[in-house]
């Protein structure tokens, strides 16, 4: 993720190593005479940064400590944290770090030249009037944010249809190089500072790979400001990507490019702030607090306060720790359980948004295991550390038995209740506005349209001439069928005439009145298909076009009537809609997931995509059958649901029909392991 300097590799030496009662060591124990040595004046007190060159470690101890080992007369204690960090020349069996699946290292090599040759280029960034005037732009961009919160933060449910619709090597290679640009941001202020950056490399995060760069070489500058210039340098170039992109966002109309931007916002601005410089986490802002709180390693530092503070009591006074009540101890024990939640969380989070990524590119089959492989090794671990409590490992050893039981007892009661505790759970939809009661009006087979009387948008009434058409053939043969009327109505009265004086004539006077009767018809036919020239409106309502589709120059000839005159009527779809009483409704067609929990009734809020800021809240009005989705390639099952948004005038209605909406639909609370069981029984039928 970010470059910093790794804290996995310092020693675990705290800051305040100190001896009130000095003690000869053996003369086997000795300080290396390769380690270098940095006096750092801090305060009223005097430090000393520690440098390995062999190990890359750099750690900092207070300067009578380090004298205190010079001459030789430590405590035995001194002397034992000085051979753990690995500056005696008897090392310690140093426990290696602990492999995780979750977070892999993989060095490729250094990057230190290309920094020292950027660093010359570097003010337009980095240097003091570069860095007052692109912070004013980080917070122009920022306050532009706010003010349009509701429609970026309902335009990040578009972000899953984006990724899945867009190529994901564009979207691979924007990832990686604002990452790239991060970590080249940390060497290039590395050098700058005057110290110079490490090895470079990926580092694969719960397996999405990331570029990192190692600048453990900033512990060599005396400056605390200097270091956290360079610990902050990525974040500080990566909010400036997010400022230009949040301006492309507002000026921008073409909604790819809206949501390229909206991504680069994301990554660069939101995942940079809860990642890089949250200090729980082990990134930037992580190492600038380490470093203002003079720790060595934070993490570790923190969990052993939390143990001397809080589980020391508990554990009672046969705990093998001794028990703090100092502030410094007590601020870390929050820091620790503060961490600890919001790494869970994180995690959670995490797994959440890579199954639903996964969703959208049909990969949910391989996010299912690796989440499952992943919680599974968390659960195990957390066992395998109960286990040792149970048996008396380590600082428990000397804990009563029923003790040591009633601990684990609590630790089992905390995680089944965090698996167990009912959560709240939402759905993210992506749909379309829609007026569902609209009637379609169809036009006669081979109809020529002639005229148009009314226009998509206006209101009209029942039977109100909205358009005519032109049929030449009906009209030649309405004259023709009028002129054998009259020649059948002519020779019917010459026969009846005839008849009077002739009776065996009468006969032919019959058949007669039968042809005429038959032009009749054949004409009383004709006038009905000429009426239906006059094309009427059914019912009152406003004029909608025949599909909901937004207005773009491409389909403008199907979306306005009156650029269709002249044109043959296609008889098997419908010429235009009518709308009544001006509704719109929502129509959202989603996976088949949680169709059993979505029913009429339920509670949605939407947020329309056609500017505006308002959110809409209403209920679920209808809810369709599960059904496969013909035009997809992987014939998906999904279902669709309708909700009715408020009525809206005539040029309110056109605005938002056609237009993108989203929505977020309230579904029943659920645990955690019920999700885990309903993953794994779904792997089980082979639905995933």
């Amino acid at each position: 993720m970010s470059g910093k300097p790794r804290d996995s590799r310092s020693p675990i030496l705290p800051h305040v190593l100190m001896s009130n009662t000095p003690a000869i060591e053996p003369p086997r124990l000795s300080i290396r005479s390769d380690l270098d040595s940095i006096r750092i004046d801090e305060g009223q007190r005097a430090a000393r940064l520690v440098i390995d060159d062999v190990s890359g470690r750099f750690s900092r101890v207070t300067e009578r400590a380090w004298q205190q080992l010079r001459r030789r007369d430590a405590n035995p204690m001194l002397w034992k944290q000085a051979q753990h960090a690995g500056w005696t020349r008897t090392r310690s069996s140093v426990t290696p770090g602990r492999f995780s699946l979750l977070a892999i290292r993989i060095p490729l090599g250094s990057i230190d030249g290309i920094a020292k040759s950027m660093a010359g280029y570097s003010g337009i960034l980095f240097a003091p009037i570069a860095i007052v005037l692109w912070s004013g732009l980080i917070a122009a961009a920022l306050l532009l944010a706010i003010s349009r919160s509701p429609q970026w933060i309902h335009g990040v449910q578009n972000l899953p249809q984006f990724l899945s619709s867009t190529n994901s090597v564009l979207i691979a290679v924007t990832f990686l190089a604002t990452k790239t640009v991060h970590e080249l941001a940390h060497a290039v202020m590395c050098r700058r500072m005057g110290a110079r950056s490490k090895s470079v490399g990926v580092f694969l995060f719960c397996g999405v790979p990331s570029p990192y760069c190692d600048v453990t070489d900033v512990w060599r500058l005396p400056s605390a400001l200097s270091r956290a210039a360079v610990m902050l340098a990525g974040i500080y170039v990566e909010l400036i990507i997010a400022a230009i992109a949040t301006f492309v966002w507002c000026g921008a109309n073409d909604p790819a490019i809206r949501l390229l931007a909206m991504n680069l916002m994301i990554v660069c601005g939101i995942s940079t702030v809860l990642f890089n410089a949250n200090p729980l986490m082990r990134y930037d802002g992580y190492f600038v607090l380490m470093d203002w709180v003079r720790s060595t390693n934070l993490r570790r530092e923190a969990r052993d306060c939390f143990q001397a503070t809080v589980i020391s009591r508990v554990a009672g006074h046969d705990y093998g720790r001794a028990r703090r009540y100092d502030f410094r101890g007590i601020a870390l024990s929050i820091y620790h359980v503060t961490s600890l939640i919001y790494r869970s969380l994180i995690l959670v989070a995490i797994a959440t948004l890579l199954l639903s990524l996964a969703g959208a590119v049909h990969l949910r089959f391989v996010a299912v295991v690796v989440v499952t492989l992943a919680a599974t090794a968390m659960i195990l671990r957390q066992i395998k550390s109960s286990f040792g409590i149970l048996r008396g490992e380590g600082h428990w050893m000397r804990v009563r038995s029923w003790r040591r039981f009633a601990v684990v007892l609590s630790l089992i009661g905390i995680l089944a209740l965090a698996l167990l505790s009912p959560l709240p759970r939402y759905r993210h939809v992506v749909g379309i506005v829609d007026s569902a009661d609209a009637v379609n009006v169809f036009l006669p087979p081979d109809s020529q349209i002639n005229s148009v009387a009314t226009e998509v948008g206006q209101h009209v009434q029942a039977n109100q001439l909205i358009a005519t058409l032109a049929n030449d053939h009906e009209l030649i043969e309405e004259a023709r069928l009028q002129g054998e009327l009259r020649l059948a109505k002519l020779r019917s009265n010459l026969a009846r005439r005839t008849a009077l004086d002739r009776p065996q004539v009468a006969s032919q006077w019959t058949t007669l009145q039968a042809a005429e009767k038959s032009v009749e018809m054949l004409l009383d036919d004709i006038h009905q298909r000429l009426d239906q020239a006059n094309v009427v409106a059914p019912i009152a309502g406003t004029m909608l076009p025949p599909t909901p589709q937004s207005e773009t120059p491409e389909r403008a000839s199907s979306i306005w009537l009156s650029g269709q005159v002249g044109a043959l009527a296609d008889s098997q779809e419908a010429w235009c809609r009518i709308s009544p009483q001006g509704q719109r409704h929502a129509v959202f067609r989603i996976d088949a997931r949680d169709h059993d929990k979505i029913t009429n009734g339920t509670e949605i809020r939407i947020h329309l995509q056609n500017g505006s800021a308002g959110v809409i809240s209403t209920a679920i009005q209808s809810v369709s059958a599960i059904e496969a989705d013909s035009q997809s390639i992987t014939q998906e099952a999904n279902y669709q649901i309708l909700c009715p948004l408020p009525a809206s005038k005539s040029h309110e209605m056109m605005d938002s029909i056609g237009a993108s909406c989203s929505g977020v639909i309230r579904l029943p609370s659920r645990a955690i392991a019920a999700d885990l069981v309903y993953w794994i029984s779904e792997f089980v039928r082979g639905q995933i």
